[in-house]
């Protein structure tokens, strides 16, 4: 959980939760009713909020006996109360998180230390919580484990699978959990955006105009990145591009090359909105550069031949 701390952009880093708040309240709900489910499932884009929201909940639920309780009524964590002390220490029993903030998703690995840590009582008997991000991205192997681990659940165990919908999950842990799926209206997503951006002091750049081909917490992640790596929007294509490709190789941030990712729909965006007439032709050249960034993301591919390939596919409907 190292890097999640680390991460100035992580939730367990955002005290105040901007959006989401009814989903918020139908958990409180929930949980004061004593039917919040055993193994719930969030799913939607990557950077919506889904783990900013089920980590203010599980906050609130384990700060209810402290001295500095979860603030309900302006949804925001008290930095003071216990566990979130605890967290931040790595010491919190009730508590647990299995994610890729590596490239890696969770491994069988993961999921067995997951289960030697059940071995020890919760403390003081409060619900305890197994947060499992990028769920989609799990093995067989991974899943069928994480199966053994949920289906027959302790009394005060509870599970929160989060799907980041980048590719298609594992049907049986579908089945097997209450689906919650989790998206932003328009309005919500400018306001979303805004407070983030003022939170975490991002300066404006061309890619803040795009907000409706992303999601808030991705683009603030975009738009930090594109700053701190002193890229300018007035740049060529290709030379964004090459930055992003040489970054990636020198420290394997894989936010690099999801930021190509997200240049790629900007670019497209605006060639499909001046050559209505090519629209077919574009989008297979985008999926044939999209898939060349994903064999680049899994297989560490030659850099200068990624950026060659850009090159021909781009010119191509240039």
């Amino acid at each position: 959980m190292n890097n999640l701390i680390s991460d100035k952009f992580s939730p367990i880093n955002s005290l105040k939760l901007f959006a989401l708040n009814e989903h918020f309240h139908n958990f409180v709900e929930l949980q004061k009713n004593q039917k919040l489910p055993k193994v719930i499932l969030l799913t939607g884009e990557k950077g919506i909020g889904k783990f900013t929201l089920i980590f203010h909940f599980i906050n609130y639920v384990l700060s209810l006996n402290s001295k500095h309780p979860y603030d309900y009524e302006n949804l925001l964590i008290n930095k003071n109360n216990d566990s979130y002390k605890r967290i931040l220490l790595h010491v919190e029993q009730n508590f647990n998180y299995i994610g890729s903030a590596k490239p890696n998703p969770a491994t069988i690995e993961n999921i067995r230390d997951i289960k030697k840590s059940f071995y020890k009582s919760s403390l003081n008997n409060q619900p305890r919580f197994t947060v499992l991000d990028d769920v989609e991205l799990m093995n067989a192997n991974a899943a069928n484990a994480l199966l053994k681990l949920i289906e027959e659940p302790s009394a005060y165990d509870y599970f929160v699978l989060i799907n980041n919908k980048k590719q298609n999950m594992i049907e049986t842990l579908r089945s097997r959990s209450i689906e919650i799926k989790v998206f932003l209206p328009t309005e919500q997503k400018n306001k979303t955006f805004n407070h983030l951006k003022e939170n975490f002091k991002i300066e404006n750049n061309f890619l803040n105009n795009y907000l409706e081909l992303t999601t808030p917490g991705m683009l603030i992640k975009f738009s930090d990145l594109f700053s701190t790596n002193k890229i300018d929007g007035e740049e060529s294509f290709d030379n964004m591009i090459l930055k992003l490709i040489m970054l990636f190789k020198k420290t394997k941030n894989i936010l690099s090359l999801d930021l190509i990712d997200f240049l790629l729909d900007i670019k497209f965006y605006k060639l499909t909105d001046k050559n209505n007439n090519k629209t077919l032709e574009m989008l297979e050249t985008k999926n044939k550069l999209t898939n060349l960034v994903n064999q680049y993301r899994k297989f560490n591919l030659n850099s200068n031949t990624v950026l060659n390939q850009f090159k021909i596919h781009f010119n191509h409907v240039r």
